[in-house]
């Protein structure tokens, strides 16, 4: 009795048309999977913002003072001008800027937070460049403020947090 090798397995041409498929099917989903990261940043950043939002009315009821959120300037010491929010937001005490004047003991750091450039496909921009809360967590005279977070890829879809002069702060 002979003994019989029988091989298995798969022949060159057999695994180059799988990797052809592989790398056709590739092809074909891969846009898809980076509008979904996309749209998976620009929602990661909108509920960071929210937080802020709340965190900096939070402050400001809190401590009984004047807390802004506003756009970070150029070296992301403080509140910086314009309306364009793509180098990141600070939380600060203060009117209209980080207050330089606060106790030194650790009681009242500033900025309170800060919040780092957006990716570059992401576009941030205000109704001004700061949101003031009141010490009664309203933003008073100073009104309605909003922020739209867009992206830079085809078929981005806006979103816009409003905040209220009540303080009510929304998403959309």
């Amino acid at each position: 009795m002979g003994n019989k090798h029988t091989q298995a397995g798969f022949t060159l041409m057999e695994l180059m048309v799988v990797v052809a498929i592989a790398a056709i099917l590739a092809t074909i989903a891969a846009p898809s999977f980076n509008s979904l990261i996309n749209d998976t940043k620009q929602s990661s950043l909108s509920s960071q913002l929210v937080s802020d939002l709340h965190r900096a009315r939070s402050e400001a009821i809190k401590r009984n003072t004047r807390v802004v959120l506003c756009v970070r300037n150029s070296a992301g010491t403080d509140c910086g001008t314009g309306t364009n929010w793509q180098n990141g937001w600070l939380i600060c005490y203060g009117n209209t800027a980080c207050d330089a004047t606060l106790p030194t003991d650790g009681s009242a750091a500033n900025p309170i937070s800060t919040h780092p450039p957006l990716d570059s496909k992401l576009t941030l921009t205000g109704s001004g460049n700061l949101i003031r809360f009141n010490p009664n967590g309203t933003q008073g005279s100073a009104g309605n403020a909003s922020l739209t977070l867009n992206g830079t890829w085809s078929a981005a879809t806006a979103k816009t947090i409003t905040v209220a002069a009540t303080g009510y702060i929304s998403k959309y």
